[in-house]
């Protein structure tokens, strides 16, 4: 066979890197109409890829529509290759719903233009998921291209997930630019070509090259064919064919033929950085970007898209179009050098907004999903009173629990600040009183003043205008007997309307008639705006699923929250006991369950950092600091509903930055404070810390350290669908034919931990998407979390851990992180680890409580069993009715599924991860029972028997 070189032209479109995005747009548009003119005006040039993500449809269209009819044109006749990404995104640092999200939103948004090129062509991002092939699978993609993650791999291998899925690859080994440029001497192409062939032909099992004639921002050549011919002329022994990914790969799996199935096979996550850069310093670069993504995320999977599926099954709601346009804004976010922190400072700025409007959204489905979910009902006043809106006075508090099984613990919940002298109440389903406590007032404008008997029919006739005082009422309540009128002023932001102040009159109309005139003085209090917080002891709870309280509004004055002093700095629950060391801070933990202890915890180290945006890079001649500069200051309390807290904080100094040599750090020192705070909660078995610290230095990494007192050689960390099994400390030695040296730290996404025959510990963490598993002196496993990784530039060429630049050499001040920054983590001891991880995702999704009129109808619900199936989405199908639910199968044994919902299930299927419906399955009344393979993904969909809905929209 004469080998041939497939020529593959494209572009790599960073959509905000070293530039902003609209400074990128700018000549994005000029690309776009340069292929199009290429594709229209000569029949020879094949076609172009456009990066594998529709975003740059949408991205290109919104400043020229004009262009759409000739895109669709190219991409109908299979000439503009588009999709199946929104966004090419680092897959460490989303979820893997994110990453479905992302699929499903590229190819939707590809196929309104003909439709999306069934390959998963990731070439940039920094490394793979293990679970990639599966979830490519599930989309019906058959096939992969990329460039990084593996290291002397020939091209064209199977790639094969935790459950076995193998996906056809084909790996850019030589990168996706290695047929970039083209020479004007037809000589001089022809070598350039045959170079890069030559340089793949050992590695490729038959004698078809893929050339990607293409790179970062590259515009195609205008005479491309008219120098291929040129160049061919000059290859006898090398045919030139321009192509399409797809035509590579149907032409190498035919030449294959039954030799396809002996290609070697590379398994699971990919990162290593032998041949290409994994860069693992971007999980780190910028972590206040990876808490706002793990905050919008889990506000969007675990509430928003929940919620508005019960909606929609019991009352008709539907806010899809809202959650896609949520998830397309975070989307754009995910984008790789967007989620990793690499761009320069105004990209990341431009980034703060799209977390705000996706997470804005998000909020306003989930508060009117349980608005919706009330049913309304007639309301009366209690006997003696008069009230404008008497349902307020007795109120349905909503509690949404997103995570399977039982709950306890506090919740908390805002609610509109009353007038003085009113307060709410709480009661359970029975009736009985459960304790509520104010925890902040809020800020309204607020006064108390009394009415005399000259003054009242002139207070009756400003009522009756819907008057109270000098401001326009929202709300009044009049308690007869006691004399006292309250009122809620509306104010120049509230939704007044017509039937507000209607009935504000009304009871007005009814006090003049049943109080024409006074004889003693009434109070009348009065507030406007201002929203007060609250809490109160979740009894018992079950996710997924909602539980309804009545809240109710009377005379008195709240139940404050109050802090008590412990004479000891201890604090403990049903579960722990927990104490710091008074010379360091450090933690020690006693399991009151097992008798286990730990001590050491939550040490702070403090190191320099001579690296970049890309990666951390340890100073020739650093000073760590591991102890604070002085004893710290710890005291306990506890606060009912919260618990009991131990507060400790550290005087830390450390130094100001690098030396002007970069080798070492400077001898000057700044102080460095941290204030951590520790909770044992009432029926919660984690220790919650709360940290802030307070950054003035430049140059560093601080991390936080966790002595797990196990011995192993593995530990495991949460990822995309799957529990990724490491071993502590690295894995290979690099030498320096490595690009880039490996580095100990690993991605994780909610949690990792550490276990022995006995049980373990584990790290939950709120957008701490770094850690490390290293030993101690005595061989036991310490978990260390990396808190702050400070750094001032895009890329340094002077890196010992990476050969040469990633980036363009610019600096990025607010990389710093100078300033106050707060992080969240937990500490889980077990015994169990299924039951550990639920605990992790509840540290992460608490309980959601919303108060509103009515009362609840259907109280949806769905039971997840076994644990070991950890359910990841529970959502609306994105076309048509029912229910989606997916999780994976976390063990490494078959499990047999059990899914039971809250009304009989009409029909079910299994679902691919397009929501297609494929197998199906039997339901038993109310429930589902399926097998999951170890770490296989599942989606079922489902419809539930029909249901009277109590409100249409």
């Amino acid at each position: 066979m004469q080998p041939e070189a497939f020529i593959v032209p494209h572009t790599h479109w960073d959509r905000e890197w070293y530039r902003p995005f609209q400074a990128f747009r700018y000549r994005l548009v000029d690309l776009v109409e340069q292929v199009l003119r290429m594709i229209e005006g000569d029949p020879d040039f094949r076609g172009f890829l456009l990066d594998g993500q529709s975003v740059i449809l949408e991205d290109v269209l919104t400043v020229r529509p004009d262009l759409e009819p000739r895109i669709r044109q190219a991409v109908e006749a299979g000439r503009l290759w588009i999709g199946p990404w929104y966004v090419l995104p680092d897959e460490f640092l989303v979820s893997g719903e994110a990453l479905v999200r992302n699929l499903q939103v590229g190819i939707r948004i590809a196929r309104r233009f003909g439709g999306e090129m069934p390959i998963g062509y990731t070439p940039d991002p920094f490394g793979h998921v293990g679970q990639l092939p599966q979830i490519l699978k599930g989309f019906g993609i058959e096939a992969a291209v990329f460039q990084r993650g593996l290291d002397e791999q020939p091209t064209l291998l199977w790639w094969e997930a935790p459950d076995g899925t193998r996906i056809f690859t084909v790996y850019l080994r030589d990168g996706y630019g290695n047929a970039a440029w083209i020479p004007e001497d037809a000589e001089a192409l022809a070598a350039y070509l045959k170079a890069q062939a030559l340089s793949l032909m050992p590695h490729t099992p038959v004698p078809l090259l893929l050339l990607m004639n293409g790179t970062d921002h590259l515009f195609p050549h205008p005479q491309l064919t008219e120098r291929l011919r040129a160049a061919q002329t000059h290859l006898p022994d090398l045919r030139l064919r321009l192509a399409s990914l797809a035509d590579y790969i149907a032409a190498v799996r035919t030449a294959l033929g039954e030799r396809l199935s002996d290609l070697p096979v590379v398994h699971g996550e990919l990162r290593s950085s032998r041949r290409h850069p994994v860069l693992p310093g971007v999980l780190s670069t910028r972590i206040w970007i990876k808490q706002r993504n793990a905050a919008v995320q889990t506000v969007l999977e675990r509430y928003a898209e929940p919620l508005m599926a019960f909606a929609h099954l019991l009352c008709g709601l539907d806010r899809r179009a809202f959650l896609f346009e949520a998830w397309r804004l975070l989307l754009q976010n995910h984008f790789h050098d967007s989620i990793c922190g690499t761009g320069v400072d105004a990209v990341h700025e431009d980034m703060r907004p799209r977390f705000d409007h996706a997470e804005q959204i998000a909020g306003l489905v989930s508060r009117e999903s349980l608005e919706r979910l009330l049913r309304p009902e007639a309301a009366e006043a209690p006997p003696g009173w008069l009230a404008s809106d008497p349902a307020s006075m007795e109120q349905t508090l909503l509690v949404y629990c997103p995570i399977p099984g039982p709950v306890r613990g506090p919740v908390e919940l805002t609610l509109p600040a009353l007038p003085p002298g009113l307060t709410y109440c709480l009661l359970d389903p029975e009736g009985r009183e459960l304790p509520l406590f104010q925890v902040e007032r809020g800020t309204p404008d607020e006064t108390r003043w009394t009415v005399s008997s000259t003054e009242w029919p002139g207070f009756l006739n400003r009522l009756l205008w819907a008057y109270v005082g000098p401001y326009a009422a929202k709300r009044v309540w009049v308690d007869l007997e006691g004399q006292r009128i309250w009122a809620e002023w509306a104010d120049a932001s509230a939704d007044m309307d017509h039937g507000m102040i209607t009935r504000v009159v009304r009871v007005a109309r009814q006090l003049g008639e049943r109080q024409p005139a006074i004889t003693a003085p009434w109070t009348v209090s009065a507030a406007m705006g201002g929203a007060s917080r609250w809490a109160f002891v979740l009894p018992e709870g079950r996710g997924v699923g909602l539980q309804a309280y009545r809240l109710q509004i009377r005379p008195g004055t709240p139940r404050l929250v109050t802090r008590r002093p412990r004479a000891e700095p201890e604090i403990a629950n049903e579960f722990f006991r927990l104490t710091a060391d008074p010379s360091d801070g450090t933690l020690q933990l006693e399991d009151l369950r097992t008798g286990r202890r730990w001590r050491g915890l939550n040490r702070f180290e403090d190191e320099g950092d001579a690296g970049d945006v890309y990666n951390h890079e340890l100073p020739a001649e650093d000073r760590r600091v591991d102890r604070p500069a002085a004893p710290p200051r710890v005291e306990a309390w506890e606060e009912e509903p919260f618990g009991q807290c131990l507060e400790v904080d550290l005087p830390y100094e450390i130094p100001a930055g690098l030396r002007p040599d970069r080798r070492g750090r400077s001898a000057e020192m700044i102080p460095l404070s941290i204030a951590v705070r520790a909770w044992l909660r009432p029926g919660v078995p984690r220790v919650d810390m709360e940290v802030v610290v307070d950054n003035r230095a430049a140059d560093h990494r601080l991390r936080v350290v966790f002595p797990t007192g196990i011995r192993s050689e593995t530990w495991v960390t949460e990822g995309a669908f799957d529990l990724v099994v490491r071993p502590v400390g690295l894995r290979v030695r690099a030498d320096d034919s490595w690009v880039e040296q490996p580095a100990p730290t690993a991605p994780q996404q909610g949690f990792a931990f550490v276990e022995d025959a006995t049980g373990g510990l584990l790290v939950a963490n709120q957008g701490l998407p770094e850690i490390e598993a290293r030993t101690d002196a005595e061989g036991q496993v310490e978990l260390v979390l990396t808190l702050l990784r400070c750094v001032g530039w895009l890329s340094r060429g002077d890196l010992r851990s990476r050969r040469g630049h990633a980036g363009p050499p610019l600096p990025t001040p607010a990389a710093q992180m100078i300033g106050r920054w707060a992080f969240r983590y937990s500490l889980i001891p077990y015994t169990d680890r299924w039951e550990a991880i639920r605990e992790a995702q509840r540290f992460q999704a608490p309980p959601l409580a919303r108060a509103g009129p009515g009362r609840l109808s259907e109280r949806p619900f769905l039971e997840v069993e076994p644990a070991a199936f950890v359910l990841t989405a529970v959502k609306a199908p994105e076309e048509g009715e029912g229910l989606i639910v997916r999780g994976y199968n976390a063990a490494e044994e078959v499990v047999q599924v059990r899914l039971t919902f809250w009304q009989p299930v009409q029909a079910a299927w299994r679902a691919d991860l397009m929501e297609r419906l494929q197998e199906p399955l039997r339901p038993e009344r109310s429930s589902l029972t399926f097998r999951a393979r170890p770490k296989e993904i599942v989606t079922v969909r489902v419809v539930l028997a029909p249901l009277l809905r109590h409100s249409e929209g």
